[in-house]
């Protein structure tokens, strides 16, 4: 039997996650009320365009991942509960889900929970490539590790009541 999800669809899917988080990003940094905010989703969005170059450049090096019937059943409900979400769904409305974003806050929890979609998903992925590609996914997933770190701080210092002077 045939894998329902071939390596280049998950890649594909990859691509289209990072289409949709750099619009997402660029989106919210020109909505953005704080200036930090804006820096932030701004550098995001043009980390995000950067990673989508580099898995259309794995497309072209992946292998077919041969699996068991069983193996393959589960597979499939997993990435089916990733491309389930608003990100990674090639169907997602970013100018529909920016609209709807009240505050800077909302915006960086929305995006801490991007991140975290991303990093699972890329470990995934991770799993069906080798050699090189599997180095470059490695170094997306630090990079999804340290924009989840920066939107984190985010949060916080949006969070804290500043002090007047």
């Amino acid at each position: 039997m045939s894998a329902l999800f071939t390596a280049s669809e998950i890649v594909t899917m990859a691509v289209e996650a990072e289409k949709n988080g750099a619009a997402f990003y660029q989106a919210m940094a020109t909505r953005a009320t704080d200036k930090k905010a804006r820096n932030i989703f701004t550098f995001l969005a043009e980390e995000e365009a950067e990673h989508e170059n580099t898995f259309q450049r794995l497309l072209n090096n992946l292998s077919p991942v041969e699996m068991s019937h069983t193996d393959e059943a589960e597979y499939h409900n997993y990435l089916n509960a990733f491309t389930s979400t608003r990100i990674f769904n090639a169907s997602v409305d970013i100018d529909k889900l920016t609209q709807s974003i009240a505050s800077d806050l909302e915006a960086v929890e929305i995006a801490i929970n991007i991140e975290k979609e991303s990093i699972l998903f890329y470990y995934e992925l991770r799993e069906q490539e080798s050699g090189e590609g599997r180095e470059s996914i490695d170094e997306i997933i630090r990079e999804e590790k340290s924009h989840l770190s920066r939107l984190a701080q985010l949060k916080d210092a949006l969070v804290k009541p500043r002090k007047i002077s």
